[in-house]
This record gives structure tokens, sequence and C-alpha cells, in this order.
């Protein structure tokens, strides 16, 4: 009895193999079995609808992770950005704090180039010769008049553009973190020499 029982539960288990193979072969799903195990999964292809919301998805998960990149990339900056704003506006020097003579004077000794500059004057004596020749140009220079120009940039810096005629230069600024700045300068072009 047990022995025929065995028997036919083979029989059936056989069957029932026989008929998921055939499914498998024909890419029907098997009536016949109840559960799937791993050998007997039909891997059945996506529709083209299917496919179109895959990619969507699969796009949408690209985009939120290229966002999340760049924004954590820009992260120190973003949060730092509004404190360096203020930080700018209440350390913006005023435009009467700007001295026309001293800063040409300190353009015309060197101040603003780096020390191993071959026209930075090195020693006491070159110092004090550049200082003298400074001060004499300047008061020269401006004391026959000289244009100021002032440009506010967002309450965080101030440039300032300054011409004298007599010197033939034109001279630019940019005051912020509580100080002024030499950026440029260059002679005046002969055509806005009036």
């Amino acid at each position: 009895e047990d022995t025929a029982r065995t028997m036919s539960e083979a029989a059936q288990r056989r069957e029932r193999q026989a008929a998921a193979a055939a499914a498998r072969r024909s890419g029907r799903p098997n009536p016949t079995t109840t559960t799937n195990t791993p050998s007997e999964a039909v891997a059945t292809p996506l529709s083209d609808e299917q496919n179109q919301q895959l990619l969507t998805w699969l796009g949408y998960l690209f985009a939120a992770v290229a966002m999340a990149r760049i924004v954590t990339s820009y992260l120190y900056f973003i949060i730092c950005f509004p404190f360096l704003y203020l930080y700018m506006i209440q350390t913006c020097p005023s435009e009467a704090s700007f001295d026309v003579k001293k800063e040409i004077k300190r353009v015309l000794r060197g101040h603003h180039l780096p020390e191993d500059h071959p026209d930075k004057p090195k020693g006491f004596l070159s110092e004090a010769v550049a200082r003298m020749t400074a001060t004499v140009t300047t008061e020269l220079s401006t004391s026959l008049g000289y244009e100021v120009t002032v440009y506010k940039l967002h309450l965080i810096a101030i440039g300032i553009w300054v011409r004298v005629p007599s010197a033939n230069m034109d001279l630019y600024w940019i005051g912020a973190f509580s100080k002024w700045t030499y950026v440029y300068g260059a002679e005046i072009p002969d055509d806005k020499t009036d």
C-alpha cells in the first residue's frame, strides 16, 4: 500500500514536471501546478507600456541622484553664502574712508607689488626715495585736479575709479572686508584725455 502510494505520487510528480516543461516551451503558464519553485519560474517579457514606465522611473531616479550629488557638493557654499554676504555687508568700508592722495601714494611707492617684484623698493634708502617720490608726484598731480567715480556693488563692496589727467593715470580700487585693495592702473587712452 505504501509502495503503491509512493509510485502514484512519483507518477503524478513526473506528469506535473512534464506539463510544466511543455508549458515553458509553449510560453503559457502551467495550469496543473499551484506553486512555483525557482526551477519552475517563467520570466515573461515586459510590454511596451511597462518598459516605458520602467524607463521613466529610472530617469527620475537618475535625476534625483544627480540633484542629490549637486546639492551635497555645494552644500558648504549654500550654507556659508548667507553668512559671508552678511559679513561683507558689515565690513564694507564707507566712501568717506577712501583717501585719494594716500591710496595714490601707496600705489606709486609700490606697496601693492609682491616682495620679489623688481620694481618694489628694497632697503631703507630705496624705500625712503620711493616714499618721497610718491609724495611729490601725488601732490603735484592731484593739485591740478582729479576725478573720482564710485560704484556700489550690492552693499558688499565699493568700486572706485580715479582719473588723474595731469599724471595720465586711471586707477581702480575695490573696498571690501574693511580695507581698500588696489586692482589695476592704466594710462588714459589718447581719445579720452579731455
